[in-house]
């Protein structure tokens, strides 16, 4: 039986997590979010930027309730460690770990520009044998060198097996995760008790030691290669079943189906299937007993098969000399390889040289294209000249979240542009690849948030607009599928139905206003507000949003993050004008977290009103020469590197003078320099909003814009600095600065 690709993830432990809102800077570090890429049940994987190198990175968090144990967390943070320090070009690397605010743990990786094995095998539904040895044999040199280490990997896996383009050759191995199943293992227990160990792992590749709670060793990683090599090879896991409990089971009890029974058509060869078989054995001594022997039984398989792969110049796998031996009389060369190439390209010349003696006798030749070079940087690509403008036109048009529409000017048209330019000059373009798959991740980001918010109907439109991108990507493909299903299924509840999602301004104007909230562009979000408002007349996404919305703020409120909390509680209020509450925290929340105080809440307002007091907080006098004075030691500490006594200064400031513009701009700073850029963002707008001929204002604007990839509005904010002081350096290299990101020198 075909396994449906939405069982591919199952685990034993584990639920879905807050999503991380892309564009923001995750906290206490310099990483910012691009989008999310990946979700599981024991947490998800973001594509990430380092805000001061520009490098892009792999980011995944696991669940605060999957690393609950500080000896586990500090023994993953060891094996992260030695992992990292193997030196095994096939195991991908780990730079960073660190904990989130919420207790999930997260780490960074080196970003891996290619596809995991589980998509290739969902796209192919099943992987030659050329391509599985080359791919097999890299994947054992990974887990051979972690295995050296004393490090197992626990859970090996098509979806942990990474695919990258190198040196013109496809399927460079990276093997991700090294750890991650040792640091969820573990129970916290009670004091004076072990920790109780706990099976966790994707059940389709698990090893029957594991399962029965038995000892295990590396051997365990050989089961699980085994069953992941039995999928490669016939397109299904060995022991997979509908019913989670019945595949564990048949871990236990059932042998596999011979390899050449399940997938005839496959033309598996015998050695291929006795290996497979063996590695599948219940008992770990029946098993190939190291990854060095696994890999030199591949080679014999490939021998067997008088077969060669792109990998052929791998180093011989470390196993006795005479067998050891064998294998290097017997394996194809790279060099015997090239030879025969050469032989053939020699017999095309010739053949060709024969045609093209008459080709050139009847017709003219046909004109050879050539082109120069450029740099791209906004995709940091080579691209034909002609091609450049069609990139820099799509960065743009998606700057301008002008994504579909208009069509002619949009990012999606100019991206089909470079591709048919590109098509043209008879090559392809790196930077529209690169660009499909960033602006598509993106939509599919925002539909998996939609889907967690329970807006199917919203999500349905999102995923769509991903294919858009992506149009061959069959997750995807499952993802509208899912939403929709789910969003008619509350049709049938509610008795209404939905248009299509291209026909319905409704469903589009609330998903961008969704967009633009969690992305933390609130200036934008006020126009797709907007516009929700007035086409919305039945005011069922009003209602929707109001309450996701209301949900969101309620979060921030009750944790102190009340200037995260404002813009929530600002959009709710127009939702709902009858929301008094969101009304009330949209205004007293205008300082940040540490202005909020017990005694300035709306509720203790409120109590002291009915005590008999007479005046709420925005009624309160201001003290102008109090905030001046206030702000002024703000900006001394501030001149001193001291972030928390400036932090302090400004709130003492904005709570005796909400509208000290001063106050406002030093609170934008310290956020900055703390790399919370949204926060400063919405600091510096209000801040030039008190003040819009100061300068300073329009520069932090501009920077705090720039920090967030929006290029086009940090250098209006700089050409307006520059308009109001035309002789600073300082503005004029940050307009250049911001020229070259956008293509315009």
């Amino acid at each position: 039986m075909e396994r449906p690709s939405t069982q591919r993830n199952r685990t034993t432990t584990g639920s879905m997590q807050p999503m991380l809102p892309p564009g923001e800077i995750i906290p206490n570090t310099r990483y910012r979010i691009v989008t999310r890429v990946g979700a599981g049940a024991m947490g998800a994987v973001y594509l990430a930027e380092h805000v001061d190198l520009e490098k892009r990175v792999a980011l995944k968090t696991l669940h605060a309730a999957s690393a609950r144990d500080p000896k586990a967390i500090e023994r993953f943070r060891q094996e992260a460690r030695a992992a990292s320090k193997i030196g095994n070009p096939n195991i991908c690397d780990v730079t960073d770990f660190g904990e989130l605010p919420d207790g999930q743990v997260f780490f960074v990786m080196e970003y891996i520009d290619g596809p995991s094995l589980r998509l290739e095998i969902e796209q192919h539904q099943r992987i030659g044998i050329e391509r599985s040895i080359a791919i097999l044999r890299q994947v054992c040199k990974a887990l051979g060198a972690a295995h050296g280490k004393g490090i197992v990997h626990l859970d090996v896996k098509p979806d942990n097996i990474m695919l990258a383009a190198r040196d013109r050759r496809r399927d460079l191995v990276k093997v991700v995760d090294f750890g991650i199943a040792g640091l969820v293992s573990a129970e916290p227990a009670p004091e004076g008790k072990a920790p109780e160990e706990k099976v966790v792992g994707t059940p389709d590749y698990l090893a029957p030691e594991r399962i029965r709670g038995k000892p295990y060793d590396h051997r365990s990683d050989i089961y699980s290669l085994g069953a992941m090599a039995y999928e490669m090879l016939t397109g299904v896991c060995p022991f997979w079943d509908k019913d989670v409990m019945t595949t564990v089971a048949n871990h236990l009890t059932q042998k596999p189906q011979p390899l050449r029974q399940r997938a005839p058509e496959a033309k598996i060869p015998a050695e291929m299937e006795t290996l497979v078989l063996q590695m599948l054995e219940k008992n770990p001594a029946g098993r190939p007993q190291s990854m060095a022997v696994v890999e030199a039984m591949l080679c014999d398989a490939q021998i067997a098969a008088h077969v060669q792969t792109e990998w052929d110049d791998l180093e011989l796998p470390d196993v006795d000399e005479a067998w050891r031996k064998k294998l290097a009389d017997h394996m194809p060369s790279p060099r015997s390889r090239r030879l025969r190439r050469l032989a053939l390209v020699l017999g095309l010349v010739a053949v060709l040289g024969l045609g093209a003696a008459l080709y050139f006798g009847l017709r003219r030749p046909k004109e050879i294209i050539a082109y120069t070079p450029v740099f791209v940087e906004i995709t940091k690509t080579d691209e034909a000249e002609t091609v450049a403008p069609f990139l820099r036109k799509a960065a743009a048009a998606a700057e301008a979240e002008h994504y579909f529409q208009p069509v002619e000017a949009s990012a999606l048209r100019n991206i089909e542009g470079a591709e048919q330019e590109a098509h043209r000059l008879g090559t392809s373009s790196k930077g529209a690849i690169s660009l499909r798959r960033i602006y598509g991740n993106q939509f599919r980001s925002l539909g998996n948030s939609l889907l967690e918010a329970g807006l199917s109907d919203l999500a349905e439109l999102r995923f769509g607009e991903a294919l858009r991108f992506l149009p061959g990507d069959t997750e995807l493909r499952a993802r509208v599928a899912q939403a929709a299903d789910s969003h008619r299924a509350g049709e049938e509840t509610q008795g209404s139905a939905l248009k299509a999602p291209h026909e319905d301004p409704v469903r589009s104007a609330a998903a961008n206003l969704f967009a633009a909230m969690v992305s933390g562009h609130f200036t934008t979000a006020r126009t797709h507000l907007a516009k929700l408002l007035e086409v919305d007349k039945q005011g069922t996404q009003i209602a929707r949003l109001s309450d996701e919305f209301r949900k969101r703020a309620q979060e921030r409120w009750d944790s102190g993050k009340r200037a995260e909390a404002r813009p929530y509680y600002q959009v709710v209020s127009e939702l709902d004008p009858k929301d008094l509450v969101a009304q009330e925290r949209a205004k007293s929340a205008l300082a940040t977290e540490a202005e909020a105080s017990p005694e300035n809440t709306p509720e203790s307002a409120k109590l002291a009103h009915k005590k008999g007091g007479t005046e709420t907080p925005e009624e309160s006098p201001r003290d102008h020469v109090r905030a001046s004075r206030t702000a002024s030691e703000g900006r001394e500490a501030l001149a001193q590197g001291n972030l928390d006594r400036a932090q302090d200064a400004f709130n003492r400031a904005v709570r005796a003078d909400p509208a000290n513009p001063e106050a406002v701009a030093g609170l934008a700073e310290v956020a900055f320099e703390r790399a919370r850029y949204v926060e400063a963002l919405d600091y510096a707008r209000r801040a030039v909003a008190f003040r819009p001929k100061t300068p300073r204002y329009q520069v932090i604007l501009g920077d705090a814009y720039f920090k967030l990839l929006r290029y086009d509005e940090a250098l209006a904010s700089y050409q307006r600095a520059q308009t109001l002081s035309p002789q600073d350096e300082g503005v004029k290299a940050r307009i250049a600065r911001a020229q070259a990101k956008l293509g315009k020198i």
